[in-house]
């Protein structure tokens, strides 16, 4: 489920299934969790009458689950019956409710490929890069990408390319913040797109891209400044040699690799400054 969670009601002895996404819920803490994590996707189906019956049979909850069952009776709407749930059980207090039904409010104002899209975005903040790239590639294969604004379309060119950098796919990368920046037109996907190209070791491209893009030199001197203050940076920890190591992992694809010596370099970069600022 993607976190400890702490369970004190009952456990039921037959899991319900979330339909959305599949997973087995067996206790009412479990449940809560899981609607509160699939907020974008749900609708008033997916708190239907069998789920009603599992609180009110399997969970050992009857008053809520009849309260439950009449308000999908009587047709109500897709908050009324969460708080339901949400009150059913101690996993979120008050302000954690009330804060959810804002972020319901705001869902309900967002077209259906919008409230992919924030799925797709919570999917890449938390370092889910398959599933985010499953849902970026989606919209864009959708019918619905159409109705896209040029920013937004331009904005999902750059987290894919996001997604690729972060792979070590450096051509993918290039290729999806170029056509970012030719949407957006934002400075940051600029950016991303001749690191990419730094990266992906193109010089020359990096060259002759810096002279059709930039009218001056002082984005690329920054760019190049950001580059080199990187490097520093890992100098100074006594890094150069994992840099190096990065470098080929990345270019060898070896992502769990790599990923793990860059956790290692920067628990010692963070003990470094730690010691430095004279912080326990």
């Amino acid at each position: 489920m993607g976190k400890v969670i702490l369970c004190a009601g009952r456990k039921a002895e037959k899991p319900y299934v979330i339909k959305t996404s599949g997973v087995r819920i067996f206790t009412i803490e479990e449940l809560c969790y899981c609607l509160r994590s699939e907020l974008d996707m749900l609708d008033e189906s997916v708190i239907d009458r069998e789920m009603a019956l599992f609180i009110k049979d399997e969970l050992g909850f009857p008053e809520r689950g009849e309260l439950l069952e009449q308000l999908i009776l009587t047709r109500s709407d897709l908050k009324s019956r969460l708080v339901v749930i949400f009150c059913t059980g101690d996993y979120y207090d008050e302000s954690e409710i009330r804060q959810i039904c804002r972020e319901l409010d705001e869902l309900s104002g967002m077209s259906p490929v919008g409230r992919r899209k924030r799925r797709a975005d919570r999917y890449l903040a938390g370092g889910f890069y398959a599933e985010a790239l499953k849902e970026y590639r989606g919209i864009m294969a959708s019918p619905e990408s159409a109705s896209l604004e040029k920013t937004e379309y331009g904005n999902i060119l750059h987290n894919l390319g996001v997604i690729y950098i972060r792979s070590g796919r450096y051509d993918l990368a290039v290729d999806m913040f170029r056509e970012a920046y030719e949407h957006n037109d934002s400075e940051e996907s600029l950016k991303c797109y001749f690191y990419s190209l730094k990266l992906g070791h193109r010089e020359n491209d990096y060259i002759k891209e810096a002279a059709r893009l930039l009218d001056n030199g002082e984005f690329l001197n920054h760019l190049e400044e950001g580059l080199e203050n990187a490097i520093s940076r890992v100098e100074a920890g006594g890094g150069l040699d994992q840099l190096d190591r990065l470098k080929v992992l990345y270019q060898q694809g070896r992502t769990s690799e790599f990923d793990r010596l860059a956790d290692e370099m920067i628990t010692v970069l963070k003990t470094t400054y730690r010691a430095s600022a004279g912080e326990g």
